[in-house]
């Protein structure tokens, strides 16, 4: 009802200014009327012309007052698109965590399945332990009875007693045997009930690590370096404990960017007290330059707080600018492994000797540093344009100190 409504408004008002407008177009060419100076004829013209314009815009004007979806038609388009584009980037984005979560689940649910069978068949075994165990239970009663019985005829019989007595003995003999039987058949069964209990505990993980899976997606890795700082040794309490509050400060302000956290107030890294004043403790007394490392404790699922561990570890210089570092003969001639690997294997022996050296690895990936794409391609085509024996060296790009990273240059150099 509403648009039809609409639809009538805007007839009777464009039918309105088409009327007025020929009235007032007829009057004029009548009367020959003339505006701006222009002719009769013309301002006819102009009049027909300002009523096409008043028709429009009234039209227009109505539709965007009443609607809505007008409005934003007319003036909001561009901001609809920027914000389509926003929200396709953010989709795309949760897809792929969907599909990493979806492969984590999958992962998990098939070990749950190994271990339920697992329980399965420890309960099966546990069942029939248990019936065999009943079964000799019954056995030994039967033979207690027996014995009970033979001792009270031999209570009777004193005449028969060399073959009571060997009846007794045999007979003892026997209970003590499935006494030994029942005695290691309960241990069986005790040892088979832990081993029920730890496959329920670690289903019951398995169940809360699907959980997790599921509802949420982990941020940091346990072992993960959330900041790396120097701190100066030998300075007062006061001094390290407010310069060491400043470092966690601002790991937890990076830990807020990161989750896109509006309230920057909130506290979302914790740190041990214990572990915070051992550290104070090491800071103060220490006459040197030492590294502070703030690492994940554990895994961090989206949602939950981070829990840092404090590490300290002495600052030695390392390596001086365009010290050598590593150097080595390689042959990449016709016969040889691919430059490619080669040139890798190389940079894998420059990270190991550095690590050997001193400078802290990152404790998730065990490098000390990176080198770029055009680093890497620019060395191998150039060892490739030896086609056989180089010698390439790394050199340190400047002053490293235990702390890192390690930059380097690399030297290509052939070979007799």
């Amino acid at each position: 009802m509403f648009g039809i409504a609409l639809i009538a408004i805007l007839a009777i008002t464009g039918g309105a200014i088409a009327y007025i407008g020929d009235k007032l177009g007829t009057k004029v060419g009548k009367k020959k009327l003339t505006i701006f100076g222009l002719r009769p004829k013309h301002t006819s013209i102009v009049v027909t012309i300002i009523t096409g314009i008043l028709i429009t815009v009234s039209t227009i004007g109505i539709l965007a007052l009443v609607s809505r979806d007008v409005r934003t038609a007319l003036f909001g388009m561009e901001s609809l698109k920027t914000e389509l584009a926003t929200l396709s980037r953010e989709v795309s984005a949760k897809n792929v965590e969907l599909d990493t979560s979806r492969s984590a689940l999958e992962a998990k649910t098939a070990e749950y399945a190994a271990l339920t069978i697992k329980v399965q068949d420890t309960a099966e075994k546990l069942a029939t332990i248990g019936r065999e165990l009943s079964a000799v239970v019954a056995q030994r009663d039967r033979t207690a009875r027996q014995l009970q019985e033979t001792l009270q005829g031999y209570a009777v019989a004193r005449g028969d007693l060399s073959t009571a007595r060997q009846e007794i003995d045999a007979l003892q003999n026997t209970k003590n045997e499935l006494d030994m039987r029942v005695h290691t058949l309960t241990e069986a069964k005790t040892s088979l009930q832990t081993d029920v209990n730890t496959l329920n505990e670690l289903t019951n993980k398995l169940r809360q690590g699907i959980q997790v899976v599921r509802e949420g997606s982990i941020i940091y890795r346990a072992g993960e370096i959330l900041t790396t700082a120097v701190l100066p040794g030998g300075e007062s309490q006061s001094d390290t404990v407010r310069a060491l509050s400043e470092v966690i400060y601002k790991t937890n302000q990076n830990i807020l960017e990161k989750l896109n956290v509006e309230d920057k107030n909130l506290e979302v890294l914790w740190i041990a007290q214990s572990d915070f004043d051992k550290m104070v403790a090491a800071l103060t007394t220490t006459q040197e330059d030492v590294i502070v490392r703030i690492s994940a404790d554990g895994n961090t699922v989206y949602g939950e707080p981070v829990v840092g561990h404090l590490s300290i570890f002495p600052n030695h210089h390392i390596y001086r600018q365009n010290q050598t570092i590593h150097m080595a003969i390689i042959d990449v001639g016709k016969n040889s492994v691919s430059t490619e690997e080669a040139v890798m294997h190389f940079l894998q022996q420059v990270n190991a000797a550095a690590i050997k050296q001193g400078i802290l690895p990152d404790p998730i990936q065990g490098t000390v540093g990176a080198i770029s794409g055009n680093e890497f391609y620019d060395t191998v085509n150039t060892v490739k344009r030896y086609n056989g024996k180089v010698t390439l060296t790394a050199t340190a790009k400047n002053d490293t100190y235990t702390a890192g990273p390690l930059k380097i240059e690399m030297h290509v150099q052939g070979s007799p």
